[in-house]
């Protein structure tokens, strides 16, 4: 595996993919950049991020025998080797729906998987992440960020642990690869940001609701539900999270 250290990128994601295009680089080769101008999180979204503070990824994955259908699973994975990593350093670290790395209700770390198919199957998969390591203030209207070092109070090596986070994405998407994927379901639901047992609030279509977590579907789709007792399953963006936030109140995400 490769590693490409770059002071400023437009995207770790499309830098990566235009290394690969140039190179077969081995599975696990990863971009790392002090500061991206174009980083995106999912559907579009920004991802801020202070130069020289934070950790800006992207490594490639070359699933064998994966299904599209079945790419969540490769989504779970990534979700735990990431929240792994991260606990190490801090506690009550959780993955909210589909895989953004949370503590409490703030947001440490986005992830941005995008595949590639042939035919069928997987035959590549771009994995992006952004985690908020030593930034201390943030400018843009994001309702809650939150860093490493503002949860610890102390200084982190984005680089070491970009080490450590591709080793253990490694680890994880090997058991997938293996068929072990009841061990990445039963290390992912645990981790679920909400899936307490409790009832908290939601937004869909068609207004707000008080739901609980049940479950997540092989396909990734959120099944929730209502105070009514009522089953409601979701997939991406069908459905957002209510979270209170210190800056504007409520804020659906």
């Amino acid at each position: 595996m490769q590693t490409l250290h770059l002071k400023s990128t437009d995207s770790t994601n499309t830098q990566l993919r235009e290394w690969l295009g140039r190179e077969a680089l081995p599975e696990l080769s990863m971009v790392v950049a002090e500061f991206q101008s174009a980083g995106r999180g999912q559907v579009g979204n920004r991802w801020e991020s202070a130069a020289g503070q934070n950790l800006l990824m992207s490594l490639v994955l070359r699933p064998r025998g994966i299904e599209a259908r079945r790419q969540f699973i490769l989504s779970m994975a990534i979700s735990v080797a990431i929240a792994d990593t991260v606990s190490q350093m801090v506690d009550n670290v959780e993955v909210k729906w589909p895989n953004d790395i949370y503590v409490g209700n703030r947001k440490l770390g986005g992830i941005l998987i995008e595949n590639t198919l042939r035919g069928a199957q997987i035959s590549e998969t771009i994995v992006g992440l952004g985690l908020n390591v030593n930034q201390e203030v943030f400018v843009s209207d994001a309702p809650n960020p939150v860093s490493l070092k503002q949860l610890t109070g102390r200084e982190f090596s984005p680089m070491a642990i970009a080490e450590q986070i591709r080793t253990n994405i490694g680890r994880w998407a090997a058991k997938v690869y293996e068929g072990s994927e009841n061990k990445v379901v039963a290390a992912y639901l645990p981790l679920l940001y909400r899936a307490d047992g409790n009832f908290y609030p939601y937004a869909d279509a068609n207004g707000r609701f008080l739901a609980k977590i049940e479950t997540v579907q092989p396909d990734g789709r959120l099944i929730l539900r209502d105070a009514d007792g009522r089953e409601r399953g979701y997939l991406f963006k069908e459905v957002a999270f209510v979270l209170p936030t210190d800056k504007v109140g409520e804020v659906e995400l």
